[in-house]
């Protein structure tokens, strides 16, 4: 049996998610139909992510294992002969023995993309959040600060979440801001269940007056999920990157941060 390792692309718009569900379209059952007709044979693919439906992935890894000794090249680009179009893969590679894409991120980047304007952009609606309502840019970035760090995100975790605990260490955080197009990033060692957007949805009432910048301190104290602001809409989401190897972390951030797990891969996908 070989491990083969994908980075693949969507746009979440049609889909349920990643995570194969019954009687709803998602990324997993795109990707395993699709292996089954190139191949032959029931293959089980492993993500590195569980995205939530509408939510979008520039690179998203998956694994899984097969018995053909295929060139990696059928894996690329005769699996994107048969995916639908908001389906591709970006690259595939020989991955080591019992490497698992679900186990093997260090960590992630996120973004979430917003529309701050009184009229919608039709190009956007399905790739951002639109807001009416001026952003306080400067009230967001005073408050980024305080969410750059190891806290714990009880309050800011979906009530489904099923994570055993809710500690998380966040890496960076930064918004851009070009006219009306925002782009707030975070990078971290893990995500909780709606982390991300309901980390969102707190800067944007911090952005709109509601809350005061330092707001985040208290949300990581009171461990309340109802004291933090509401889940962000999921087409302003997307995954940017998984992260498999101290370097491409210290390449991306420009210093060492501290690792939670021990690499499964040598190179960067």
């Amino acid at each position: 049996m070989r491990s083969i390792r994908l980075v693949i692309a969507f746009d979440g718009t049609d889909f349920s998610g990643f995570q194969r569900q019954a009687n709803a379209r998602t990324v997993q059952g795109e990707l395993e139909a699709a292996l089954l007709q190139l191949a032959g044979e029931h293959v089980r693919v492993r993500g590195s992510s569980r995205t939530d439906a509408g939510v979008h992935a520039r690179e998203l890894v998956v694994s899984f294992e097969t018995g053909r000794s295929y060139p990696l090249r059928a894996f690329h680009l005769g699996l994107n002969a048969l995916l639908p179009p908001d389906v591709a893969v970006q690259r595939a590679d020989e991955a080591p023995d019992g490497f698992n894409a679900r186990t093997a991120s260090l960590g992630k980047t996120y973004s979430y993309t917003f529309w701050n304007a009184l009229s919608p952009n039709p190009l956007l609606r399905h790739r951002a959040w639109h807001l009416k309502k001026p952003l306080d840019v400067t009230a967001i970035r005073a408050a980024l600060p305080d969410l750059v760090g190891a806290h714990d995100f009880a309050s800011f975790r979906a009530a489904h979440c099923d994570a055993p605990t809710t500690d998380r260490e966040v890496w960076a955080a930064g918004w851009e801001a070009d006219g009306p197009l925002h782009r707030f990033t975070i990078c971290g060692n893990a995500f909780l269940r709606n982390m991300v957007r309901i980390v969102v949805g707190t800067l944007v009432e911090i952005g709109q007056g509601k809350r005061p910048p330092d707001d985040l301190r208290r949300l990581f104290q009171v461990r309340d999920r109802t004291q933090a602001g509401e889940t962000a809409p999921p087409q302003g989401l997307t995954l940017e990157h998984v992260f498999l190897t101290r370097e491409a972390l210290f390449d991306h951030l420009g210093r060492e941060v501290r690792i939670y797990k021990t690499p499964q891969v040598q190179l960067e996908p």
